[in-house]
């Protein structure tokens, strides 16, 4: 019979940590695998328990928080107004 390595998360090395943080997800799976020999799923599952723990933070980026976005959007529609007028205009000479 195999003996199987129990580890929890807090038993985590610091290296899978700081990579986990860095969001480098696959080097934090292979460092727990060589230090602690484990097997790939079960470091799989380590990682991912941490992930949410230590991950970095998603930021959700909405339409309003860029207001180069807006304003170039506004001046898009402004020239496509005036083009319009424009074209309505000489339509009719």
């Amino acid at each position: 019979m195999s003996s199987e390595v129990i580890v929890t998360e807090e038993e985590l090395p610091s290296a899978v940590i700081d990579a986990i943080r860095n969001g480098r997800k696959i080097e934090a799976i292979k460092i727990l695998r060589e230090e602690k020999n484990l097997g790939l799923a079960n470091a799989q599952v380590l990682v991912d328990k941490a992930w949410r723990r230590h991950g970095p933070e998603k930021k959700i980026r909405s339409f309003a928080d860029e207001p180069r976005r807006l304003s170039s959007l506004a001046k898009s529609l402004a020239m496509l107004l005036i083009v319009l007028a424009a074209w309505y205009f000489y339509r009719g000479a």
